[in-house]
């Protein structure tokens, strides 16, 4: 009896590890002078873009919910194709302009993008909340 009861006690704790949420580590981020935030992922190589230059990007984007992702609003790699843009011309937000400008083909890279970065509240549909502070994993899969 004893032992069947040592091994529910065992059971019992071993589960309640495994149900334990997981601990979430401290990004840390960098910060621009505009209050854009970023972390490198993956470094890339060769240069960067140049102002104009068209970038091809892989991205996935979440709303900022209690310091982390939330509602996910963007995912290139499941829509099938990736996001073109000339870098620095405004035809993305300013905190993709800004983040881009300074990684390599190849790179990888999370971005905080503050509300004043981010999406105009007529830009930003349903999905996105007005004042909302945003996160996207980038991948600079090219530049032309």
């Amino acid at each position: 009896m004893r032992a069947r009861s040592a091994c529910s006690v065992l059971l019992i704790a071993i589960a309640a590890l495994g149900c334990r949420p997981h601990a979430t580590t401290a990004v840390a981020w960098s910060t621009t002078a505009s209050g854009l935030g970023f972390v490198d992922l993956a470094p890339g190589d060769g240069p960067v873009p140049r102002l104009g230059q068209p970038c091809v990007v892989e991205a996935r984007g979440w709303v900022e919910e209690k310091g982390g992702k939330g509602t996910l609003f963007l995912d290139t790699y499941k829509r099938g194709y990736p996001a073109t843009f000339p870098l620095g011309v405004g035809r993305v937000i300013k905190g993709w302009d800004e983040g881009v400008a300074t990684m390599k083909r190849g790179g990888r890279r999370l971005l905080r993008v503050p509300p004043a970065l981010g999406y105009t509240v007529q830009e930003a549909g349903h999905d996105i909340p007005p004042g909302a502070t945003l996160l996207f994993e980038i991948e600079l899969a090219e530049i032309r």
